[in-house]
């Protein structure tokens, strides 16, 4: 549900069209190969993923099995990969208090960062995306939200209404 739960918050809720934008996604664990799949079905003109075990990378890049618009790069090398129009952040860098050490060269004039992450765990990776001047900026509330809706679909039959929800998670997570 990770990825249904990613498009609806970012297509829906947010009115964000995905098509054509070249993406980068930092991480490789489960929560990204969910979204990865998204990502390409989405539209996305060229998804790159970095991961710090470079390995694990590949690896995603692989199964995906679309080499013409998937590819991986070194975590040492973001500096050198240019601009992105879409970012998302599904490394557990967050979780354990670490910083995520990226360049500000990675953010075009329109790009949309997003953490899958919400609350404190996003913190770090939403604080970069400000002071790079990132256009959209938007923590994983509102997939956390769609996918648990999904999942009680999947369950019960019946699609529940998430924006009163979203509206009140988030109204709590503001004051």
């Amino acid at each position: 549900t990770d990825s249904i739960g990613l498009l609806r918050d970012l297509s829906e809720r947010q009115r964000i069209d995905l098509r054509n934008r070249r993406t980068l996604l930092l991480g490789a664990g489960g929560a990204a190969y969910a979204v990865a799949y998204a990502l390409v079905d989405a539209g996305v003109t060229e998804l790159i993923i970095c991961n710090r075990t470079p390995e694990r990378a590949d690896e995603l890049a692989d199964r995906i099995g679309d080499p013409m618009r998937v590819h991986t790069r070194y975590w040492a090398d973001l500096s050198d990969c240019g601009n992105f129009d879409l970012i998302v952040n599904s490394t557990s860098a967050g979780h354990s208090n670490s910083t995520l050490s990226l360049p500000f060269s990675l953010a075009s004039s329109r790009v949309l960062c997003y953490d899958l992450s919400y609350g404190k765990a996003a913190q770090s990776f939403l604080s970069w995306a400000r002071a790079a001047s990132a256009a959209y900026i938007f923590d994983g509330l509102g997939m956390l939200i769609e996918q648990a809706a999904e999942a009680f679909y999947i369950w019960h039959g019946i699609r529940p209404d998430t924006e009163s929800v979203y509206q009140q998670l988030r109204a709590e997570q503001c004051s």
